[in-house]
Order: structure tokens, then sequence, then C-alpha cells
């Protein structure tokens, strides 16, 4: 390494990729059947890192075997076929090229100038997507972290967009108080968003769902005239395309009808669900989707992305770039005109990597029909599983299957409700730590369900035979 800077020599950096390329290689050859948790407690992962501040450098080459022994070794392995938890993509190999190359050219596309082919390549991944899931390919958007971040940007814009003005400056003091309508099957964001925004908790109206879990409009309209007749000003109907505790798909059209009905910003959460509008087999679900005023989608979730990558697409630009755009005098640049586009106006970082080029060489390298192909696999092991779980004398399903979501509940030899509650509860927990599989627990109707998630192409129609198996054999422990 050379001593004047942090650069390695040519060779150097050469052989430390290639180095760095057999972990990897190693990862998907020899460690995605190991058990998915490392079986590990915090203190003794932190054993393994535990020091203070070193004041040299290591070797790199011993650096690199930490690497492969430590970190690796306390990783849950979700990029495996057995990992079934929250709503977790398996990623794909082509966007580990991708991160490498993007941490090579380091850029930042707060302007156009300080990295045109990521700005770019934003804005075409931004196009792909919408015509992936058939919203208008006119749409404005940015690549961001996650969904929870996404849906707080879409919340801003429909807030600015909503209210008069003079909000901007004079802040909410003296305002209408402000109502959003998501269904009780909304995910936390939207708390955390109008908390955040000034919206306040008390103004998300939760509104009831039917027996599918999905919102009812009846109840939803009922809240509408409640709101106005009580003075309050609503901005923002969310659709749910996709609820993570079930998969569930709210009736878009509907609600795309009601915000349209009194003038209310419509925008739709499709950060698990939305790239299986593309599918033959449920697109019906995603109908009214492309008359959302905004939507969120995750590549990092159903296009196989590692993570960071969610998607905010806004119908109209102006509105988008209306809500973030300020633009002090140390971010002008001399010359604006040819089309530049500062993705800072869009968004509301200033800083953010180039999360494009990893979106942008997934579909270049797969291309749609094979995502789309991928997905179906993905409903298919789903359907499957809840297909086995209904046709055993041991297990319940505990919730419709519109997508890859399956929620279900181990009760042998008609077990009491109590007896069957207590092992369910447990049961996620000791599945973690044998190992063999990885999957989560929820409530379905007030009732604890084990909960899996496919999102991973790795996970063979094998695989989810096991699943049911692990259960009975950690159950009877």
């Amino acid at each position: 390494m050379a001593e004047k800077n942090l650069d390695f020599t040519p060779d150097e950096i050469q052989g430390y990729i290639r180095r760095a390329g057999e972990i990897v290689r190693e990862i998907y050859s020899e460690k995605l059947n190991r058990r998915v948790f490392p079986g590990m407690e915090p203190d003794e992962v932190m054993a393994k890192f535990a020091e203070n501040l070193p004041e040299e450098g290591m070797d790199i080459e011993n650096l690199l075997g930490k690497v492969r022994t430590d970190v690796v070794g306390a990783a849950t392995m979700s990029v495996g076929p057995h990992y079934y938890g929250y709503i977790t993509g398996g990623g794909n190999q082509v966007a580990i090229l991708a991160e490498m190359l993007s941490a090579a050219l380091n850029q930042n596309n707060l302007k156009w100038h300080s990295s045109p082919v990521s700005t770019e390549l934003e804005k075409l991944v931004i196009r792909w997507v919408c015509q992936f899931i058939g919203y208008s390919d006119g749409a404005a958007g940015a690549i961001l972290d996650g969904g929870s971040t996404a849906n707080f940007n879409c919340l801003a814009v429909a807030r600015k967009n909503m209210m008069p003005e003079g909000m901007s400056r004079k802040g909410l003091t003296g305002m209408k108080p402000m109502t959003v309508y998501v269904s009780g099957e909304g995910h936390s964001s939207f708390d955390k968003a109008v908390d955040m925004l000034g919206i306040g908790l008390d103004h998300l109206r939760k509104i009831p769902v039917d027996d599918r879990f999905r919102i009812r409009p009846a109840k939803l309209i009922v809240q509408i005239e409640r709101d106005l007749k009580d003075g309050f000003q609503p901005v923002c109907i969310i659709g749910i395309a996709g609820t993570t505790n079930s998969g569930a798909v709210d009736d878009l059209n509907a609600l795309a009808e009601i915000a349209k009905e009194y003038g209310i910003w419509y925008h739709v959460d499709a950060a698990y669900g939305g790239p299986a509008a593309a599918l033959e087999s449920v697109g019906h679900l995603f109908r009214g989707m492309e008359k959302a005023d905004s939507v969120v989608i995750n590549p990092h979730k159903w296009l196989y992305v590692p993570f960071e990558a969610a998607c905010i697409l806004v119908k109209e630009p102006e509105k988008l770039r209306k809500t973030f755009s300020l633009i002090p005098d140390y971010l002008r640049s001399n010359d604006d005109s040819g089309g530049r586009i500062d993705l800072m106006e869009y968004q509301l970082p200033l800083t953010k990597s180039f999360k494009a080029l990893k979106v942008w060489m997934t579909l270049k390298a797969y291309g749609a029909r094979r995502l789309r192909e991928t997905i179906q696999g993905d409903i298919d092991n789903a359907q499957y599983l809840a297909e086995l779980a209904e046709e055993s004398d041991d297990f319940e399903l505990m919730a419709p299957v519109p997508l890859s979501i399956a929620c279900f509940r181990y009760r042998p030899d008609e077990m009491s409700e109590e007896d069957a509650e207590n092992l369910n509860r447990k049961l996620a927990h000791a599945i973690e730590q044998d190992g063999r599989i990885f999957l989560t627990a929820t409530k379905i109707n007030g009732i604890t369900a084990l909960r899996t998630c496919f999102i991973n192409p790795r996970t063979t129609k094998k695989d989810v035979e096991q699943i049911l198996e692990v259960i009975r054999d950690v159950a009877g422990r």
C-alpha cells in the first residue's frame, strides 16, 4: 500500500478484488444451506470485533480473512433458500458486481454535473419501473433507501400539494388539522410519517378491513364525511398493494374513485406487492394503481435488487419538485440548460449513492420476462405451502394467500385454543434457534400465526415441503 495516500497498487487492488470474489463465491457455493440464523447472542458477535480504535492499519489479506470467518459467520443467511422472514429479497449476483463498481466510482448525484451518468440512469430506471408495473412512464421519481423513507417522502408531497401555499413559511399554525386514511393493515411507516410531518398520530384514520384484510371503502367514505363535517382537511388516501402482514391488496380502483370524488391525494404503497402487477395471474388485483398520484415500490424486495433501493413515483413531476426544491447559493451550477435535471430537487436527501446502477444492471441482465417468471415462481411457492397446510391434519391456514405471503399455525390433535396460542408464540424463536429455516410470527385477527414470505428465486418446491417438516420436528422437542 502506498504511504502517501490510501490507494493500493494496480496489482494489489486486483488481487484483493479476486480474494473478495472468492469469499462471494464461497457464500453462494457453500454457505447457502448452512444454518440460517447464526445462533449467536449479541455479546458473542461483539466479542469477535471488540477492540479500541486501531491506531495502525491491518494487513488487507488478514482483514479479508476476518471478514470471511467473522463477518460471514455472524450473518443471517438471508440470501439462502430457507429464509422466509419479513419481506427480504434474495438479491441477485449481477447487482453484486454493480455494488462494487458503484463504490469504485463513488458518484454523488445531487447535481447533474456531479454525476451525469447516475442522474440519467436513475431517470431511466424510474421510467422502466413505471413500465414494469403499468404506471405512467411520464412520472418523476427517485431511488431512496427503503419503503419507510419513500412513504414519508410521498406523504410530504401529498401534504405540500393539498395544503395552502403559506404552509411552507408559516407552518401549520392556524390551518385546518389534516387527516390521512389507510387500512388497519397499513405499514407502520405511515404512523412515523404523520408524526414527523406534524399531521399527528390521532389524525391517521385506520379504516376497518374485510375478511380478506382489504380496506372497506364504505367505511372510508363514512370517515371522510365525518371529518369534513368536523372541520378537518383530508389530504391523503393510501391504498395498500400487498400488506406486510398477509399480502392483501386493497380495491385500488374503488379508492381511486373515492379520492377523485373528494379531491384527495391518492397514494399507493406497493413497496412489496407492486412488481406482481406485471403478472397475468394476479395483475387484476392491482387495477387502479395507475390512477394514483404517487406510488412507492421497492426494487430491493420483489425485483431482487440488494438493499437498498426504494422508488418513489409521482405522476406529475412538478408536484414532486415543488415539495423538495430548495437551492442555496453553493448548489447553483453555472449552466442548467440542455435538459439538465438535478435530482436533489426531487427528493429529501442531497447526498446519495449510485443506487440506480444495480437496478439498471438487474433489469438489463435478466429482462422483464425473466423477472415476471421468477415472481410467479414465488407466488407458486406460497400457494404450494398453503395447499400443504390445508391438506394436513396439524396445520391451519390463517389468512388468504393472494401473493407470496402465507400465514398459518401449528395445531395438532385438536389442541385447545389456549395451548395452540402458547405453542405458536414460542415456535418462531425455537425455529430461529434450530437454524434450518427462518420465519417470523405475527397476529391474524388477534391470533398468533407463523408467517412466511417468498421473494427468493433460490427457494425450490422441495424447500417449501421442508418448512412444515421442520416445524413439526421443532414443536415435538
